[in-house]
């Protein structure tokens, strides 16, 4: 792939509306003064038309559970609330991967398992997810396979996670665990 070609218009238009993308931290993805504009952002700018867009977006604020926001300012909401306002603008153009980074970083737990299950049951209905995550405690739930990287940005391992978490060593070499870490046995692969 090169630079001119990740300039194109075409193939621009055609990865946004296949991969999705949800930043950790909510405030720098949202950016409407209201929670639908939010929402309509992306379809309307991929020139979808109008009626659609508007059917789309209520879908998917009824999906999330965020219909009674809205109306309101992305800014005026709570963490977890911003998290699905950020996830409903990439969910409402339907893409077939969604990439997370650090899903359930800042979140209250309630939210953290919301997202959890959110994220099993998208990837359940045929959609890829690709994860950054330093959660160790939700790896196993929500990966069937795992790359870690070193603190350089290299892969230094690869394996299920399982295996992943089962490799202390590896664990200890990307900084992932410190050596007095217990690491509760991650569950058998199912």
């Amino acid at each position: 792939m090169t630079e001119d070609a990740l300039e194109d218009e075409q193939f621009n238009h055609a990865f946004r509306s296949r991969v999705g993308f949800i930043f950790q931290n909510s405030d720098a993805q949202v950016f409407s003064p209201t929670v639908r504009e939010e929402i309509a952002f992306g379809p309307l700018n991929l020139g979808m038309p109008a009626d659609q867009v508007a059917d789309r977006v209520d879908d998917t604020l009824t999906m999330l559970d965020i219909a009674d926001l809205a109306d309101r300012a992305p800014y005026q909401l709570s963490a977890g609330q911003k998290k699905r306002v950020a996830i409903a603008s990439v969910l409402v153009m339907n893409p077939e991967v969604l990439l997370f980074d650090e899903p359930t970083a800042a979140l209250d737990p309630r939210t953290q398992q919301w997202l959890i299950e959110l994220i099993v049951e998208l990837n359940q209905n045929g959609k890829t997810i690709v994860l950054a995550t330093h959660d160790l405690e939700t790896i196993d739930v929500l990966a069937d396979r795992c790359l870690v990287f070193d603190e350089d940005h290299r892969i230094a391992g690869g394996g299920t996670p399982h295996e992943i978490l089962g490799d202390r060593d590896l664990m200890l070499s990307v900084n992932l665990i410190h050596e007095r870490t217990h690491l509760h046995h991650p569950h058998p692969p199912r």
